[in-house]
């Protein structure tokens, strides 16, 4: 579903920065859990630590109008 909101002239340019945040997740995410499990002392803390992450990513995505990007997507 997201494909359809980019430019197919720039569908390169932005699965590629899909990529890099797809790593740079890769990294944060057991960063973030093992940060807290060190510092707490509690496994399970730092696995609830990851919920920080997912409401980040809604907080930032909870605006994105589908039909608007697919419309100005078509356009470009």
């Amino acid at each position: 579903p997201s494909a359809r909101l980019i430019p197919v002239e720039k569908s390169a340019e932005f699965f590629g920065f899909f990529n890099m945040l797809g790593k740079f997740a890769a990294v944060v995410g057991p960063f973030l859990m093992g940060s807290v499990t060190l510092l707490t002392g509690n496994a399970r803390l730092g696995i609830l630590s990851i919920l920080i992450l997912f409401a980040v990513g809604w907080f930032l995505l909870r605006k994105v109008d589908i039909s608007e990007g697919e419309r100005m997507a078509k356009e470009s």
